[in-house]
């Protein structure tokens, strides 16, 4: 059967079909264009982007400069997610989606914004400038900061020393090349300084420090000067070693002599007094002005055959840190408090010390827990004076156990860090703001000098002296104990020692 079209109906059908698969050809083509790599399971775990790039300011000229940048994943609650695999960043710059890699037209002055862009997370804008300016003068800012010594505010009028530092950065916001770095001004309390390093700090009072070069100023920050405190007045305690052993002689490793301890405890008041160390303390240094001296008596009244030294003979040879047994032990052994500074040397697991915090009520009351401090056999200073701040109320600078970066101790004038998290430089620890500095405390773990208690930490370990609950403070290292009556009540095992 033949059919017949009207005339011109061939080509208009012809033309439609033609149309309509161009038409469906550049659809698939264009849908394959903009499809995207899977991305990887774990991207579920973010919400927004930040963009860190390597340069955000070029300088003017024709042509163009290759864009860097990475990104930076963040989680619901503004963490940093880390993925095993980076999925591919679209990047807009001023809208419009840039090639690969991203360029940016240096032409003329003036600033980009840039947004990056992963499946249907979209980062922060991010400002990319051109600037037509003197790469080897031209200053875009000045920052000013203590220097890693310290970077706590706090100061000692008469008495610290203090580092600071200068950055003066130029139009990329980077430290200028050591050739071309102008020269500056520096500031304390509106007096000009020669130099920055160990400036002395004559006055009390918030002090204002800033830097400058011609007419551009830095922000000003201020330096927190305090009056020494009255530390006239010098502190006296008397103490006993209980050296637990398993019957070894005396004089050994075990079972240490007289000349040992004896060694210790000088060193020990030596450096609560102020014996210059090895290394620099910090410029916030106080020392605590008080002493410990061995006893002579023991506490029936009898002379000591060992002055300062209670030797236990016990079965058990190691004494785990957290077990209540040990604290048990303790408590059951320990001499009046009110009369004694109990100090344990003994073969420790789990701690090279450790000690309980001052009880938290008056010495009229009975006595339910251990006070006192436990060091190991090794007779180390740096850890007999961290246990020493412990027992007086000091808690550690730095936190552990927590994701957090916190203040430790509560105490404003001290650098607090997180433990478990802690990045070294050099034996330098990176501090909660992302700052590296020497760290000096006796309350630090390691690395530090361990040289230094600070102003607040003297006036708390004062304080608790002071107020004397449960402690044998004396006026002058007296020959015989003054009798103090005490209480002593049933063992509570829930009061736990910090090492």
């Amino acid at each position: 059967m033949i059919h017949h079209f009207r005339p011109g109906i061939r080509p208009f059908f012809t033309q439609f079909v033609s149309l309509f698969l161009y038409v469906s050809i550049c659809f698939v083509l264009i849908s394959c264009g903009e499809k995207e790599d899977p991305l990887p399971e774990d991207f579920v775990q973010v919400k927004g982007i930040q963009l860190i790039p390597s340069d955000s300011v070029f300088l003017f000229n024709s042509g163009e400069k290759m864009l860097r940048v990475t990104p930076q994943f963040i989680g619901a609650f503004g963490d940093e997610v880390y993925l095993d695999q980076i999925p591919s960043l679209q990047l807009l710059i001023d809208g419009k989606k840039s090639g690969n890699p991203a360029r940016i037209s240096t032409d003329r002055v003036g600033e980009y914004e840039v947004i990056g862009r992963i499946g249907k997370v979209s980062s922060r804008p991010l400002k990319i400038k051109v600037v037509d300016v003197d790469p080897n003068t031209y200053v875009s800012r000045i920052e000013v900061d203590m220097a890693d010594s310290t970077h706590s505010p706090y100061a000692i009028a008469g008495k610290s020393q203090v580092d600071f530092e200068v950055r003066v950065l130029n139009y990329q916001g980077r430290p200028f090349p050591i050739q071309y770095q102008p020269d500056f001004k520096f500031y304390l309390n509106g007096v000009p300084q020669e130099n920055l390093h160990r400036v002395l700090v004559t006055e009390s009072g918030d002090l204002p420090f800033w830097a400058e070069v011609e007419d551009i100023k830095s922000e000003v920050k201020i330096l927190r000067s305090r009056a020494i405190p009255d530390l006239s007045e010098i502190y006296y305690l008397p103490v006993v070693f209980h050296v637990v052993h398993r019957g070894e002689a005396g004089g050994t490793a075990e079972n240490p002599g007289q000349a040992s301890l004896r060694q210790l405890l000088d060193e020990t008041n030596e450096a609560l007094m102020g014996k210059p160390s090895a290394f620099r303390k910090s410029h916030n240094q106080l020392d605590p002005k008080f002493q410990f001296y061995p006893a002579t008596t023991g506490p029936d009244g009898t002379p000591l055959e060992e002055e300062g030294i209670n030797r236990i003979d016990a079965e058990k040879g190691v004494f785990p840190y957290r077990d209540e047994k040990t604290y048990a032990f303790l408590f059951e052994q320990m001499w009046n408090p009110r009369e004694y500074v109990n100090i344990f040397v003994m073969n420790i697991s789990g701690a090279g010390g450790y000690a309980f915090y001052p009880p938290g009520y008056d010495s009229s009351n009975p006595l339910t827990s251990f006070y006192g401090f436990v060091i190991d056999k090794r007779l180390s200073t740096k850890t007999m004076l961290h246990e020493i701040g412990h027992f007086l109320g000091l808690r550690h600078t730095f936190v552990n156990d927590t994701d957090l970066c916190e203040d430790g101790d509560r105490l404003p004038d001290t650098e607090f860090y997180n433990q478990d998290r802690k990045i070294f430089d050099e034996q330098m620890i990176q501090n909660c703001e992302g700052e590296f500095f020497y760290a000096s405390n006796f309350m630090d773990y390691r690395p530090s000098a361990r040289n230094s208690f600070t102003l607040d930490q003297v006036n708390k370990i004062r304080g608790t002296i002071q107020q004397a609950n449960f402690l044998p403070v004396e006026s002058s290292p007296v020959a015989r104990i003054k009798p103090r009556p005490w209480k002593k009540g049933k063992f509570d095992p829930t009061v736990k020692p910090i090492k």
